[in-house]
């Protein structure tokens, strides 16, 4: 079965997406290469490097967060119970 390539109109909408969500420059780099100068396999390899980088420094950033006020930086239960007396 021959590679097919992506509906550009499709990346191009991704894309736009992507910069109203505030994405930078390595990942828009990504996605608009997709289906034109990147290789598939690279287009993957990139974003999935990207997810797992992007997971970390979101992890390291709350754990951070936690350690520095000493509190989750969620708790459902409180948030509930906040938002009710709000009312």
């Amino acid at each position: 079965m021959p590679n097919a390539q992506p509906n550009q109109e499709i990346v191009q909408e991704i894309y736009r997406a992507l910069v109203l969500l505030g994405a930078e420059a390595d990942l828009l780099g990504t996605v608009g290469s997709w289906g034109n100068s990147l290789p598939e396999a690279d287009v993957l390899g990139n974003l999935k490097a990207w997810n797992l980088q992007t997971a970390k420094d979101v992890t390291r950033r709350t754990e951070h967060y936690e350690m520095t006020f000493h509190r989750p930086a969620c708790i459902p239960d409180a948030a509930r119970e906040m938002s009710l007396q709000a009312r």
